[in-house]
């Protein structure tokens, strides 16, 4: 079956670690999504395409995938690093494409977009602005049939959404989906499903979803799906494809000499060597081990 985009006129805005940059998708459902025919009338009649749909999960957790010509170098490393990581802490296996009627296809296109689940040919847009690896698990992440973490039916009890701050063409993209099922895990800020603090702003200082709880404001300033996986996400694609438990007891190395990232100075000013994710404090110790040490000596580890 071939996707077709439904127009909406959505945004997506994505974080740098330096910083935020407003990246045009036109087209796309909450910025970033490609929806078939079946999925839009999903959504029409009120039931979830996404994450509770099994028979749109990828059999035996194998996907195959594909790079077109388009993409270049950059953006190879950046979806190979991704890769890197959902082998490491979920049982999914990416596997070159050879022939399979279901795979997905990394293009250089507009934006950053990825339909939601298992189709005949999922294309993943990774282009302008978006040849990182945070970035590139979020879209993988699309395809999987994770679904963005604010859109969740219980978002109100952790979050305040500034309807006044949104731009008016794009209100409902902060629309709940009400039959989403996210498997019985909790909500989490640290997601690298959850939009910024500034998605869809009518100016650039102006928040548009601020925390219930302040003390966890900058986790959607800094919009953590940038570090990468955080445990929730590790748990809940692990339920959807019945992995098991796939996190490591501990990530720390046994000895330190250097940070693996050229931005671990960023996160580190920023707090995350004391993140409230057990998962990404031990990814950080892990990657940035120097600069955490150099700040905060084992940081409760």
């Amino acid at each position: 079956m071939s996707l077709f985009t439904v127009h909406i006129f959505l945004t997506l805005f994505a974080l740098s670690a330096g910083g935020g940059k407003q990246r045009e998708t036109p087209g796309l459902y909450q910025g970033d999504i490609q929806l078939t025919p079946e999925q839009w009338e999903s959504l029409q009649s009120n039931n979830s395409p996404f994450g509770s749909i099994k028979n749109r999960r990828w059999p035996n957790a194998k996907i195959p995938y594909t790079f077109e010509s388009s993409i270049g170098e950059n953006g190879r490393q950046a979806i190979k690093e991704a890769i890197d990581d959902y082998h490491r802490f979920t049982c999914l296996r990416f596997t070159p494409w050879n022939g399979e009627k279901n795979y997905i296809s990394f293009f250089y296109g507009q934006g950053c977009n990825s339909p939601v689940g298992m189709w005949d040919k999922n294309r993943i847009s990774l282009g302008e602005g978006c040849l990182t690896k945070g970035t590139a698990l979020h879209e993988i992440g699309h395809s999987l049939g994770l679904e963005h973490e604010q859109c969740r039916p219980d978002r109100d009890r952790y979050v305040n959404i500034h309807y006044e701050n949104i731009e008016e063409d794009w209100v409902f993209a902060f629309n709940i989906s009400k039959n989403v099922d996210s498997l019985g895990t909790e909500y989490d800020l640290y997601s690298m499903m959850h939009y910024s603090s500034n998605s869809f702003t009518k100016v650039w200082n102006k928040k548009t979803i601020t925390t219930k709880d302040p003390s966890k404001q900058k986790l959607l300033d800094n919009f953590g799906r940038i570090f990468g996986l955080s445990g929730t996400d590790v748990k809940q694609i692990n339920k959807m494809y019945s992995c098991g438990e796939k996190i490591p007891s501990t990530l720390k190395p046994t000895t330190c000499t250097k940070d693996n990232d050229w931005s671990c100075q960023f996160w580190t000013n920023q707090g995350y060597c004391l993140s409230g994710d057990l998962f990404q404090r031990a990814r950080m110790h892990e990657m940035c081990c120097k600069s955490c040490k150099d700040k905060c000596g084992k940081c409760g580890l």
